[in-house]
C-alpha cells in the first residue's frame, strides 16, 4: 500500500505506524507546512524499521 502524507491528504497515524514490507510511505513536496508534520515523520519512522520503503518528494 502506499500512504501519501501532503498538506491535505494524510493516512491515520495508527495505520502509517502499522505499515511494513511491500508499502511505500510517500511524503509530498507540501508535506512539512502541516501542523502535525513531526508526528508523521516519526510515524514514517516505525514504518521503515518495520521494512517499508520512504521517498520524500522535494520538486
Amino acid at each position: 500500500m502506499t500512504y501519501r502524507i501532503g498538506l491535505g491528504i494524510a493516512p491515520p497515524l495508527g495505520d502509517l505506524r502499522a505499515a511494513g514490507p511491500g508499502d511505500l510511505v510517500l511524503f509530498l513536496q507540501d508535506a512539512r507546512q502541516r501542523g502535525d508534520f513531526a508526528r508523521y515523520w516519526e510515524a514514517a519512522a516505525v514504518a521503515v524499521f518495520r521494512g517499508a520503503a520512504l521517498t520524500v518528494v522535494t520538486a
